[in-house]
């Protein structure tokens, strides 16, 4: 049997059988749960990525099923999430947060970025990885594999899509536990904007992932400046 021939009677089979993409989720979620426990080593979130890619193979698709394509205009996609980033952040860090505080008793506590406070070679550092470990690799796992698998289950219908919006996100939340109760919430509600901007985008994930760097470098500049709130 052909490759190709393998990938369409698997792409079949999964059609027919919901309940394996239950199970196929079900092992993705334990997997985030038990690196935000400390029972796994964090890196093993980069296994998500390729279970996410399996995921894809076997069911004969690529990445552009989760949203990874060429928008119908790079200007238009650049400029809403440049603006999407930068007017979020903003909200976020002087309406959003504050919010939280009164009601949770604490803010976002983002003390383990303390040491990038006017350390250059730091905020180099993180500056990668918020482009590569954040922007890319968070999005194509929660806005990409995570919302869309959970929005299959129910055939992608607007039902499906409002289940996996909100299941995905909580989990995108619940993956920066670090941060507290308060950093949780204000991660969630981000992982929703972020989200409004693949749909706006006409379900290009592009404007999500270039949201998310921006609006993380912002938040990372703050905090080199020593201009972030709590920091």
């Amino acid at each position: 049997m052909s490759i190709t021939l393998f990938r369409k009677k698997t792409a079949a089979f999964f059609e027919q059988h919901q309940w394996i993409t239950f199970i196929e989720l079900s092992v993705a979620v334990f997997i985030s749960i038990s690196i935000e426990f400390g029972w796994i080593n964090q890196y093993l979130i980069f296994a998500v990525f390729l279970y996410a890619w399996l995921s894809l193979w076997i069911r004969g698709k690529g990445w552009s099923n989760f949203g990874i394509k060429k928008p119908e205009s790079w200007k238009n996609t650049l400029l809403l999430a440049v603006m999407g980033g930068i007017v979020f952040q903003a909200l976020s860090l002087y309406l959003i947060e504050p919010i939280l505080g009164k009601l949770t008793g604490d803010i976002p506590d983002v003390s383990i970025f303390r040491p990038l406070v006017g350390n250059v070679q730091q905020l180099i550092v993180w500056l990668v990885i918020s482009w590569t470990f954040a922007a890319f690799l968070e999005e194509m796992i929660y806005r990409g594999y995570f919302m869309h698998r959970f929005a299959d289950l129910f055939k992608r219908t607007n039902t499906g899509w409002v289940f996996g919006l909100i299941l995905a996100n909580v989990l995108f939340g619940f993956g920066h536990m670090y941060q507290g109760t308060s950093g949780m919430i204000a991660t969630g509600i981000s992982g929703l904007v972020f989200a409004g901007l693949f749909f706006t985008s006409k379900k290009n994930l592009w404007a999500a992932i270039i949201a998310h760097g921006i609006y993380d470098t912002v938040g990372f500049l703050m905090i080199f400046f020593g201009v972030y709130p709590g920091i």
